[in-house]
């Protein structure tokens, strides 16, 4: 039988037996890994039983169009060409995307060209014979070196599936990024809109308590009313007054936050123009939840490929245990002296199998697997709270909703009571019945009643962007399997 043969027998030999002694060693001890929470787990059929059913109630990735203003759509395309939480998004995406070409390249037979020179001494009395015993000789080589990894336990064929995830998991942070930069901006803009709504309320109030002061003042001047009655008028219009200084600062405000989310200046602010919103009249689920939450939200996405790229970071640390083997080759050029390096006599080639064995860095090892292990247990935390919460934001948004309808309700009433109250007293101080600060009172109740009306509007307008995050807004991911345990 051949020498090389034989080496590579022996060398296949060393393998196996090497492979029944470290079995043992990847025993996983006492760890159980964590379950990962079913869908089916979360019961949310009671809580959701009279939520409204829609199959196209999904949200589509420009969902902010839905609200018919746009000068918020322009802002939200604008807040997407180049926030710098998007940008920080995408350099991770990027980072991720090298990781797996670099682990990819561990699976691939690697080739180097390698040049060497060297100039030594050899010892008179050593292996090397005359002429060269005694002298300086040169060395020169020029050769390919090949190496291809045999990956027999599926060490890299696992860190690079483990990579592979973490590409899918930074893709879907990315989506998930986006959905929170765009519900930041409709949010602003919607704090925007109510600041606007309560500007002109408190307008209104002001001017009604400067009617009140001077009509007071003409009662106390014909002798029916005291100056104590002047002075609280004082005070009210004082109290109203800063309630307009507020809402304007509350204006600005709004401006300045969407400027930031846009990544501009607070001068971008000052060129927006008042919002005109419309409201959705109604919100309806598309599908029975929890189980579509998995393939509609980016977060829980993102939470599910972590858990599978844990799960192949531990199989890959438990390869670790075992013999390393690879493939390693030489082809080239190798003489003493440079005059004679090119000549095709001095040409070297060789190849056979190269074996590692892990065999007094256990305890590395050893750590490196815990370490894995915690990692997916990690992992299968977060993508269980991930679920959880977006179940309950869900079960939240419905509740929210059913109670914002009754209140809109009660509001209505109470706004059309107002204003009747309004006209009533009116007419009788028309007909010299009532005087006017019984009207006045009464139209204070209207404003308090447009207030609230405005507050109504803002909480149908960010509810409905509430249930469009807990969606998804609109985010389609590629096909995630279930979180699975380490095999």
């Amino acid at each position: 039988m051949p020498r090389s043969a034989g080496g590579l027998r022996a060398a296949l030999l060393v393998v196996a037996t090497s492979c029944a002694v470290l079995t043992g060693c990847i025993a996983r001890g006492d760890w159980k890994a964590s379950r990962a929470v079913a869908p089916q787990d979360l019961s949310a059929g009671r809580t959701l039983a009279a939520a409204k059913i829609d199959a196209a109630a999904w949200p589509t990735d420009t969902w902010w169009r839905g609200y018919g203003d746009l000068q918020l759509d322009a802002l939200i395309d604008e807040s997407l060409a180049g926030n710098p939480s998007l940008e920080m998004a995408q350099a991770r995406l990027r980072a991720a995307q090298a990781e797996a070409t670099r682990a990819n390249a561990a699976r691939q037979p690697t080739t180097t060209l390698d040049g060497e020179v060297n100039r030594q001494r050899y010892p008179q009395n050593g292996l090397v014979p005359p002429p060269y015993a005694g002298s300086y000789v040169t060395q020169a080589r020029l050769a390919l070196d090949f190496s291809y990894d045999i990956d027999f336990w599926g060490r890299n064929r696992e860190a690079l599936a483990a990579t592979r995830a973490g590409v899918q998991a930074a893709e879907a942070d990315k989506a998930a990024a986006r959905l929170a930069l765009s519900v930041a901006v409709a949010r602003a803009y919607f704090q925007l809109d109510l600041s606007y709504a309560l500007f002109d309320v408190t307008k209104a109030n002001l001017e009604q308590e400067s009617s009140i002061l001077e009509l007071t003042k003409q009662r106390v001047g014909a002798g029916l009313e005291n100056t104590a009655r002047v002075k609280q008028s004082e005070g009210m219009l004082a109290l109203v007054r800063a309630s307009v200084v507020a809402n304007k600062a509350n204006i600005n405000l709004a401006r300045n936050a969407i400027a930031a989310l846009v990544g501009a200046g607070p001068d971008r602010g000052l060129d927006l123009k008042r919002p005109q919103l419309t409201a959705p009249a109604d919100i309806a689920l598309p599908s029975a939840l929890p189980v579509d939450l998995l393939g509609r939200r980016p977060d829980v996405a993102a939470a599910r490929w972590r858990v599978e790229s844990a799960a192949r970071g531990v199989a890959a640390s438990e390869a670790a245990f075992y013999p390393n083997v690879n493939l390693i080759a030489f082809a080239g050029l190798q003489s003493i002296g440079l005059s004679k390096l090119l000549d095709a006599s001095d040409t070297i080639v060789g190849g056979g199998p190269a074996v590692s064995l892990p065999l007094f860095n256990r305890g590395a090892l050893r750590g490196a697997l815990e370490a894995q292990q915690a990692q997916y247990d990690l992992s299968v935390g977060q993508y269980n709270q991930n679920l959880i919460d977006a179940v309950h934001e869900v079960a939240d948004v419905m509740t929210n909703w059913v109670a914002l309808e009754q209140e809109v309700v009660e509001a209505r009433i109470a706004l059309e009571s107002a204003q009747r109250s309004y006209d009533l007293t009116r007419d009788r101080y028309g007909a010299g019945l009532d005087n006017y600060l019984s009207v006045l009172s009464a139209e204070n109740q209207v404003f308090l009643a447009q207030a609230l009306g405005a507050e109504l509007h803002a909480r149908r307008l960010s509810f409905s962007t509430d249930l469009i995050r807990a969606l998804g807004g609109g985010y389609l991911p590629a096909d995630v399997p279930l979180p699975q345990p380490p095999q």
